[in-house]
């Protein structure tokens, strides 16, 4: 089964690490846009810099 989800917009908070990040992660896979929000900025930008490795498009947020 191939599940694509362009044009849609996904929004994970915590996911600068652990679920929050495979979640992010398999969801730029899938095509969608990804908010990651997270306490740790670097933790956000890395996710968004791994998404974009994968053709992912993740923009990072922190408080």
């Amino acid at each position: 089964m191939s599940m694509t989800l362009k044009n849609k917009v996904a929004l994970v908070v915590g996911g600068s690490s652990g679920i929050g990040r495979a979640a992010a992660l398999a969801l730029a896979a899938a095509g969608a846009k990804v908010v990651v929000a997270a306490r740790r900025e670097a933790g956000c930008r890395a996710v968004a810099s791994e998404a974009a490795d994968l053709g992912g498009e993740v923009m990072p947020r922190s408080p």
